[in-house]
This record gives structure tokens, sequence and C-alpha cells, in this order.
């Protein structure tokens, strides 16, 4: 078993210059003493999850308040308002989205945003599992761009990569994928002990791309150490090959994320829905 990188010490992490989002605030909303998620990716760069869960009623203590999250973020803000900020993105350690206050974060982190760096974008990074959530997905709506997590295009291969806790509900996840207006789709491809690039797992994946019809779809490999020790990093040509695949089945652009620059196939800029 491998050894995940720390985990984040505080609610705030960066800027970093990032090559996707330009100059980055992370925004971390779960607990820095131990990882809880909905997942127990195979691949997840924190290591394995300590507490998998859906349900955060019982450790509601152990992640930043309100407050705590409105004067730390504002404190951010000013010092770095002469250096901008393109993107403020909620990621961190687990999900965000299990925050039980969420929604309110969101309202909160936009405020701030337009007063201190209206021309920066917020946004998130998710693995799907909440968005079956009215309230979260509510509060997804109000971000100015959604990344969201879809490994699997059938439940087994969910159920071997991302491991959710017995309360996620893969169709419902579909579901609420198809529903939300200007998604963009983020896979990890992982081979080795745990794979999902074998034929089934891909014919699978494409078809659930062309049936969610995201703005556009990133995909990736292992940069990061993983949880699990038996991976291999699936090479570029590879998915670049699964990149053309899904485009030309569903019209949808992908974006290849390879460890020195991302890949652009010749696709068509990014449509809105």
């Amino acid at each position: 078993m491998k050894q995940g990188i720390p985990l984040k010490s505080g609610i705030i992490y960066g800027p970093v210059n990032s090559r996707r989002l330009g100059r980055s605030l992370g925004l971390n909303l779960s607990p820095v003493r131990y990882k809880l998620c909905s997942f127990n990716c195979v691949y997840c760069q924190y290591g394995w999850t300590d507490v998998t869960t859906l349900d955060t009623a019982q450790c509601e203590k152990d992640f930043p308040t309100a407050d705590d999250f409105a004067s730390t973020l504002e404190r951010v803000l000013v010092e770095q308002k002469n250096e901008g900020i393109d993107n403020i993105t909620f990621s961190g350690n687990g999900e965000s989205t299990l925050h039980p206050q969420f929604a309110e974060l969101v309202d909160i982190a936009g405020a701030l945003k337009n007063k201190y760096c209206p021309a920066a974008r917020i946004g998130v990074l998710t693995n799907s599992s909440a968005a079956t959530i009215e309230k979260v997905r509510k509060a997804l709506g109000k971000l100015d761009f959604k990344i969201m997590k879809l490994d699997a295009g059938n439940i087994e291969t969910f159920q071997e990569i991302n491991r959710p806790c017995p309360q996620v509900d893969y169709q419902a996840i579909l579901e609420s994928l198809k529903s939300m207006p200007n998604v963009t789709l983020q896979t990890m491809f992982v081979d080795g002990a745990f794979q999902n690039i074998g034929q089934r797992e891909i014919d699978s994946w494409v078809e659930r791309v062309g049936e969610i019809k995201p703005i556009k779809a990133q995909i990736y490999s292992l940069h990061r150490p993983s949880a699990a020790s038996a991976l291999r990093e699936v090479p570029a040509e590879k998915l670049k090959e699964i990149a053309g695949r899904v485009e030309s089945a569903t019209g949808v652009s992908v974006e290849v994320i390879v460890a020195a620059a991302p890949y652009r196939p010749h696709f068509s800029e990014p449509r809105q829905r």
C-alpha cells in the first residue's frame, strides 16, 4: 500500500499557478485530522478514506464553521488583492459537498469573490455523489464551473474503482449529471490490479458521456501517489485514443491531461446548453 500525500492542514491552500485554472485558490471544507469522503477511490492521492459516508451528521464538529470559513477566505482575498486570483475552487482533502453547510458556504464565497476579485471564477471539483441532494444541486448551479467525476460507465466498475459508501446510488448520480447544465466531466483512467480501460469499461463510459452530454470532458491518469499500490499509469497515447473515440461517438470535446501539459485534440469549443 502506498502512503498518500499529507492532508491539507487548513481551509485555504494556494494560491498556486495551475496550467488549467490560472492563479488558483483552493478551498478545503473537509476535516484536517482524518480523511472523510463518500468514496474510497483506489487512486486517491490522499490514500485510503478513514470515514466513508454520505451522512456527516455524526462528525459535523470536525468541519470548519461558516464563520471560520468566511473570516479566513476574506483575509486571504484581501492579502491577494494586488496579485489577483483567476479561480477559486472548492476541493481539498475529501468531498467538499459533504460539508453540512455547503450551500451557505457557496453563497459566502460568492459574495467575497464579488467584493474582492469580481473577475475571478468560482467552481468545484466534486465526485458527484452529493449532486443527488436537491440543496447541494442548487448550490452547484450557482458556481461558474462544475468539474464532476465519472470514472465508470457501469456500476461494477464504479464499485471497483470508487468504492462508495452504501448510501451512494450510482444510477441517481447519472440522472443528476444528465439534468445539470454546463457540467465538465472528469475521469481518471487507471490500469493494473484495478482498471477501467478494458473494452467493456470504455464502451459503457462512452455511452454514459453521450447520455450526460457535458460541455466538455477531461481525462487523465496517475500523476501522484495512489491509495492502492498495484496501479499503473495509462499511457498518454491510450488516453488520446480514448479521447478520439468519445469525440467521434458523442461530439463532446475532450482534454487529455498529461503530466507535462494538457493535450487538446482538434475538437470544437465546449458548447453551452
